[in-house]
């Protein structure tokens, strides 16, 4: 401030002194009222905005926790031990893939569907020979009873685990409940399992597998009758070679055994000294005389004994030439020859030769007889 304006101001009157440290005093109150509005402010909508910002989080958490869905397995998968490894579950689909079939090694295939006709799968390769078919013929409902179909399935499972040619598939419509049943049953009676280890050994062929609540029950039924002895354990049965499953993914069957020693020492290769060798040839004989007349041509002899009707023709047979009683094949009255022709040959003493039909047609005979009659 300059001396004028410092001078000025000094001898301002002091009302309008006053006046303006009031207005000074006013501002600054107001300066700090926005000051404090501007802050409340910031605060509120901060915590608007981190309100928004939990209610996004929590709809996207829902949202991710909707979508996620259980895990499912799309092809059909094997049982994950070493001792069921030739036990497949399935549903349609894989039933349909003879590909896949014959690529895992599936030779026999459980249908746990009624017929086609009834609304169940029918059995795709039914005429292929490199595959047999079993079907249980069962609805997929709680009211539906296992016991009459636990016997055959067993009975399909130890012929496929005897014959050690191939795996089976057990597939129904989803493959989730009945033929997951069998298969759990199927543990339970012939390897001793429980319920809650075969339907684990399941699941890790199938992750959606899940009998119904129906099914749950008599599996369970049936575990405890088997340990409480109204029913008997099959005999368990010993280890199955093991498949060459091309998914089955582990450890060798074992270390690979050394060979054995190769064979004793070849004995002495050369044989003996050869003998002496064989003596002189000897002096040739005589050689032979010469040759005799020829003789005549054949048929140049008489037709008693050569040419057509020789004794080398086929009018001679084992017991001489046949007689004037049996001709050869082809005489008769087509041929154009009578029938007591024969031809000639040798002599046999006095031939008395067939009577003959008197000449004329038959018809001209037969009118003769109607008027000696009449």
């Amino acid at each position: 401030m300059t001396d004028g304006e410092g001078v000025g101001a000094e001898q301002r009157p002091p009302e309008e002194r006053a006046a303006d440290a009031e207005q000074a005093k006013g501002g600054a109150a107001a300066a700090e009222e926005a000051a404090a509005e501007a802050q409340q402010a910031g605060a509120g909508g901060g915590a608007v905005a981190n309100e928004g910002d939990a209610d996004r989080k929590e709809k996207k958490s829902k949202k991710e926790k909707k979508e996620k869905k259980p895990t499912k397995s799309a092809k059909m998968g094997f049982i994950q031990d070493e001792e069921f490894d030739w036990i497949w579950i399935g549903d349609a689909e894989d039933a349909r893939d003879a590909v896949a079939l014959k690529k895992n090694n599936v030779r026999y295939i459980l249908n746990c569907t009624p017929p086609r006709t009834q609304g169940g799968v029918m059995n795709f390769h039914d005429k292929d020979p490199s595959f047999e078919y079993c079907r249980l013929s069962m609805g997929d409902n709680s009211t539906e009873q296992l016991a009459s179909r636990f016997q055959a399935s067993w009975d399909f499972f130890e012929k496929a685990r005897i014959r050690e040619d191939g795996g089976v598939l057990v597939h129904c419509q989803q493959g989730v409940s009945r033929s997951v049943s069998m298969v759990v049953a199927y543990l339970m009676k012939h390897y001793r399992k429980d319920f809650d280890v075969a339907l684990s050994l399941a699941k890790s062929a199938r992750a959606q597998a899940c009998p119904n609540e129906g099914f749950t029950a008599q599996l369970k039924a049936l575990d405890e009758e088997l340990r409480s002895g109204k029913q008997a354990y099959e005999k368990v049965p010993p280890k199955r070679a093991r498949l060459q499953n091309p998914s089955m993914v582990g450890p060798s069957l074992g270390p690979t055994v050394a060979a054995g020693p190769s064979r004793g020492p070849v004995g002495p290769g050369a044989r003996g000294p050869p003998g002496p060798a064989r003596g002189p040839v000897g002096p040739q004989g005589p050689q032979r005389g010469p040759p005799g007349p020829a003789g005549p041509p054949p048929g140049a002899v008489g037709g008693l004994r050569g040419g057509r009707w020789g004794p080398r023709s086929r009018q001679w047979g084992r017991r001489g030439r046949r007689g004037p009683r049996s001709p050869r094949r082809g005489s008769g009255r087509r041929s154009g020859r009578p029938q007591w022709w024969a031809p000639p040959g040798p002599p046999r003493g006095r031939r008395r030769p067939r009577r003959q039909a008197p000449p004329g047609p038959r018809a001209h005979r037969s009118r003769r007889r109607r008027r000696r009659w009449t």
